[in-house]
């Protein structure tokens, strides 16, 4: 069985050859590094910050469903692994978040200033919770290229429901500073 590695960096296939790699953050937090060039290795990484963060279960990682490529080069070193403070957001229902703009600090939710609130959304600082690794490749594949907007301006969520609800959230994405010009309601 793997071992569970704070800061230790894993490999996620996702098909077609396609390779995300996230590193080991605490509170089951991964931080997906956006792309880099050269080779892959701890200096490479220091100066490549993460795209975006999920929380899984450890599942994948103990099972070595999720290669490790990387050991931690400290993993007792719980400061240096801390996740970061993020935006409890989810692009179904974006009214909803808006109203609460409530984020996750040391895995619990607190009530925040909604101007900071909506610019953590903007530059994608927004919790992802799956319980199944299945779930992130898939996740990943969609919404990688393009984070946060890839996500946040998902047609799918934005132009489904009742006509009322499609307004709405395109009203909470424009407060927010989105261009929701593109977005005819049916």
């Amino acid at each position: 069985m793997a071992r569970y590695e704070l800061g230790a960096v894993y490999k996620i296939n996702a098909g077609n050859e396609i390779v995300y790699y996230v590193r080991l953050l605490e509170l089951d937090c991964y931080g997906v590094f956006a792309p880099f060039e050269g080779e892959l290795c701890e200096d490479t990484l220091l100066k490549t910050p993460y795209r975006l963060y999920f929380c899984c279960n450890s599942f994948a990682v103990k099972r070595g469903i999720w290669e490790k490529v990387l050991p931690s080069p400290d993993a007792k070193d719980t400061a240096r692994w801390k996740s970061p403070d993020l935006a409890n957001y989810g692009n179904y229902n974006p009214v909803l978040f808006l109203e609460q703009h409530r984020i996750f600090h040391k895995g619990n939710p607190y009530e925040y200033d909604k101007k900071e609130f909506i610019q953590m959304v903007k530059s994608g600082l927004i919790e992802n919770i799956f319980n199944r690794h299945e779930v992130i490749p898939p996740f990943l594949m969609n919404y990688y290229e393009g984070w946060p907007a890839s996500y946040i301006l998902a047609r799918v969520n934005i132009l489904s429901g009742t006509v009322e609800h499609q307004k709405e959230t395109l009203e909470a994405l424009n407060e927010m500073g989105f261009d929701v010009s593109n977005f005819t309601i049916a």
